[in-house]
C-alpha cells in the first residue's frame, strides 16, 4: 500500500508572529477601538483622530464598530421610534433641506398644531406597533411666542411618558426655562440636530446659527434631558464636514445620548433636490466612527434607510447602529414599511429595545454630581 506524505503542519506552525499580526491590525480603527474598549468614552477626542478612524480600510472600520457595539451594548437589541410631525410646514426658516420651509414650493401645506386626540391616538399605534419612544416635531425656528402650543405640547409629553413610552420632541430652538418645563412634563429626550460642520454649516442654512444649535444642546443637558443630535449627509460637504460634525458631537461636555445618522432625503422645490443619494458604504463609515468615538450612544439609522435594502441595513447594524424610526413617514417623507421592519428584525434576530427610564434617573444622578462639584 502507497502512503502520501502529509503536508499538515501544526496550528502554531501556521499562525503568524505576533509582529506580523499586529501589522494587519494597525489602523486607527483597530487602535481607538481598543482603546475605548479599554478605557471608556473620553471627551478630547482630536479632529485629526476621528479622521485617521474614519479613514481606516472599510472592513477594518466595520468590525472594529462591531467589536466596540458589542462591548458597550446588548448588540441584538434595536431601539424603535416613530416620529410624528405634529405641526407641519410654513417654517420661518431656510434649512436648504427641508420640504417644511415656507420658502421653497414643495406642495407641503402649513397645519395647525394637531389636537391632543390625534397626537394620542398616533402615540397608542405606534406603542402597539412595538415602537418604545415616541416623537413629536414641530416645523418652528424657535417655541418664542408660542406658550399656548408648547402649554398643550406639554400636556402631550405628560399622557405619553404615561402610557410607559420614551417620549422626544424637536420644536426648534428653545429657552432654558422651557426645557426646564419640558423636563418636568416627563420629556425623555430632545432632539436638535447640528446637521454639518461648523465649517459648512453657513451653506446649509442663514437663519439659525450653529452656536444656537449648541446653546439650545446646552440648555436640554443643564435641564436633564437626554440631548438627542446628530446630523445629515449628502448635502454637497465634503468627507471632512462628516469629520467635524463627528468631532463637535464627540467632544461635548457629555456624548449625546442617542445620534442620529441622516441620509438625505432630497425633495423636489428645495434647494438640494438635485444631490446624489447616498451611498450604503458613506453611511457605514458614519455609523462605525460614531460607534467608536461615542461608544454608549444609541447610534441610530435615521432619514434616507428607506433606500436601503435589507443587506444593506444588515451592516449598518453590524457596523454599530442600534436605534430607528419605524413608521410610514418620517415627518413628511417616506419610511420604511412597518411589515418589512418586522421581516427584517425576525431575519437578524434582532430585539426591540425596551424603554430606558432607569438610565435617565442614573443621567439625572450624574448631572447632578456635576452640578454639584462645579459649585463647590
Amino acid at each position: 500500500m502507497m502512503w502520501v506524505r502529509s503536508t499538515f503542519r501544526p496550528f502554531q506552525q501556521l499562525r503568524p508572529s505576533v509582529s506580523l499580526f499586529r501589522s494587519y491590525s494597525s489602523s486607527a480603527a483597530a487602535v481607538q477601538a481598543e482603546r475605548t474598549i479599554k478605557d471608556g468614552p473620553r471627551n478630547d477626542w482630536s479632529r485629526q483622530e476621528i479622521k485617521d478612524i474614519y479613514d481606516s480600510p472599510l472592513l477594518d472600520l466595520l468590525f472594529h464598530g462591531a467589536q466596540v457595539h458589542r462591548y458597550a451594548h446588548n448588540f441584538r437589541e434595536v431601539q424603535q421610534c416613530t416620529l410624528l410631525s405634529i405641526k407641519t410646514g410654513g417654517c420661518s426658516e431656510d434649512c436648504s433641506y427641508c420640504p417644511q420651509s415656507s420658502r421653497y414650493n414643495t406642495g407641503v401645506k402649513a397645519q395647525r398644531l394637531m389636537t391632543k386626540e390625534a397626537v394620542i391616538e398616533a402615540a397608542k399605534k405606534a406603542k402597539e406597533a412595538g415602537s418604545t419612544r415616541f416623537c413629536m416635531g414641530a416645523a418652528w425656528r424657535d417655541t418664542v411666542g408660542r406658550k399656548t402650543n408648547f402649554n398643550q405640547i406639554l400636556e402631550y409629553v405628560k399622557e405619553i411618558r404615561d402610557m410607559g413610552m420614551e417620549v422626544c420632541c424637536t420644536l426648534g430652538m428653545l429657552e432654558k426655562q422651557q426645557a426646564v418645563e419640558l423636563k418636568k412634563a416627563g420629556l425623555t429626550a430632545y432632539n436638535h440636530n447640528l446637521d454639518t460642520s461648523r465649517e459648512y454649516y453657513p451653506n446649509i442654512i442663514t437663519t439659525r446659527s450653529y452656536d444656537e444649535r449648541l446653546e439650545t444642546l446646552e440648555h436640554v443637558r443643564e435641564a436633564g434631558i437626554n440631548v438627542c443630535s446628530g446630523g445629515i449627509i449628502g448635502l454637497g460637504e465634503a468627507e471632512e464636514d462628516r469629520i467635524g460634525l463627528l468631532h463637535t458631537l464627540a467632544t461635548l461636555p457629555s456624548h449625546p445620548e442617542s445620534v442620529p445618522i441622516n441620509a438625505l432625503v432630497s425633495v423636489k422645490g428645495t434647494p438640494l433636490q438635485d444631490q446624489k443619494p447616498v451611498e450604503i458604504w458613506e453611511m457605514i463609515r458614519m455609523i462605525a466612527t460614531a460607534r467608536i468615538v461615542m461608544p454608549k450612544a444609541m447610534v441610530r439609522l435615521s432619514a434616507g434607510r428607506v433606500r436601503f435594502s435589507m443587506p444593506e441595513q444588515t451592516l449598518c447594524f453590524l457596523s454599530g447602529a442600534n436605534s430607528i424610526f419605524t413608521g410610514e413617514k418620517l415627518l413628511t417623507t417616506p419610511n420604511n414599511d412597518f411589515d418589512a421592519d418586522q421581516i427584517m428584525f425576525k431575519m437578524l434576530g434582532l430585539i426591540p429595545k425596551p424603554p430606558s427610564f432607569a438610565e435617565e434617573q442614573v443621567i439625572e444622578a450624574e448631572n447632578y454630581r456635576e452640578a454639584a462639584s462645579g459649585s463647590a
